[in-house]
């Protein structure tokens, strides 16, 4: 038996001196890689962001936040691709629980 689909987020941090072209570019990439593997995405460009504390380095970052439908071994592939990229300088996934999910 397959296991269902699962929602889960990935929010990614992308190097500052990424220009509005080459971050577009990343994310189109990171959605194809997605869509490619049979997911849904949903993507939303957060935008450059001062950090909390500097990370690599670099005080700021930009932030870009995808939801997509998957299971463990899309996640996995995924959490990989990302780590190669040395322009991520951070991710972090998370499963999306949904409240009717949840067992009483």
């Amino acid at each position: 038996m397959q296991k269902e689909l699962e929602l889960y987020e990935i929010l990614y941090l992308v190097q500052p001196s990424f220009t509005e072209r080459d971050t577009a570019e990343k994310i189109d990439y990171y959605q194809e890689f997605l869509i490619n593997k049979g997911s849904q995405v949903m993507i939303q460009n957060r935008g450059k962001r001062q950090l909390s504390y500097p990370i690599q380095g670099f005080l700021t970052a930009n932030y870009i936040q995808m939801f997509y439908l998957g299971n463990g071994e899309l996640v996995n592939s995924l959490n990989k691709e990302i780590q190669r990229d040395e322009n991520v300088i951070r991710h972090i996934t998370t499963k999306i629980i949904l409240p009717e999910s949840i067992d009483n």
